[in-house]
C-alpha cells in the first residue's frame, strides 16, 4: 500500500495499544451515528482484537480506528465490526484507507472475503467498501444482515462482502 499522507503529514496505521482507548474512545463518542461504544469496550477491544485491528495516526494523534475479527466459523473472512475517523484529520478517504490497510494485512495472513455492516445513510462506509472492491478488481455484494424489525435494531444494517481477495491491490 502506497503511504497515505494527509494534512497532518504521514498517517501511519498500526495495531491499537491499551494507551489508544482514551483518544478512539472519544472519536467513536463524538461519531454522529449512535450505539456509542463505552470506554471499557474500548479496552476490550484494543486487548482482545489488537492483532486484527488497526489505529491510525498522524503525528502522536490517533485520528481512526478500526475494530476487525476473523470469523471463527468462516475463518477465510475478516470481520470488520466498527470504523471510526475523526471530523478534522484532514486525510482524504481514511476510512477506506484504514480498510484497505486492515484487508492487506488479513489477505497475507489467509483472509480471502472482507465484510462489514454498514448503516443506511453512511455515504462514506459504503463508498470505502466499494473502493477496496475497485482496489482488488473484486466482486461486492450486498444483503440485509440485521433489518429494523430486529430485536434490538432501529435501522436495517446492510453487509457489504468484498472478495474473493488476492494478493495486493
Amino acid at each position: 500500500m502506497a503511504p497515505v499522507t494527509g494534512a497532518r503529514g504521514l498517517v501511519a496505521f498500526r495495531a491499537p495499544t491499551p494507551q489508544d482507548t482514551l483518544p478512539a474512545w472519544q472519536l467513536a463518542r463524538k461519531a454522529p451515528r449512535s450505539g456509542s461504544p463505552s470506554r471499557y469496550s474500548c479496552a476490550r477491544w484494543f486487548r482482545d482484537f489488537a492483532d486484527t485491528s488497526l489505529v491510525a495516526v498522524a503525528g502522536r494523534d490517533v485520528i481512526g480506528f478500526l475494530i476487525g475479527y476473523r470469523r471463527p466459523d468462516v475463518p477465510d473472512t475478516y470481520c470488520v465490526l466498527r470504523t471510526e475517523v475523526g471530523p478534522h484529520h484532514g486525510t482524504p478517504a481514511l476510512g477506506a484507507h484504514l480498510l484497505r490497510a486492515a484487508a492487506e494485512r488479513e489477505i497475507a495472513r489467509g483472509a480471502r472475503f472482507v465484510e462489514g455492516a454498514v448503516p443506511p445513510g453512511d455515504a462514506a462506509g459504503v463508498e470505502a467498501y466499494a473502493q477496496l472492491a475497485r482496489w482488488y478488481g473484486a466482486p461486492a455484494h450486498k444483503e440485509a444482515l440485521f433489518p429494523s424489525s430486529s430485536p434490538g435494531s432501529d435501522h436495517d444494517e446492510i453487509l457489504h462482502r468484498i472478495g474473493p481477495l488476492y494478493g495486493t491491490s
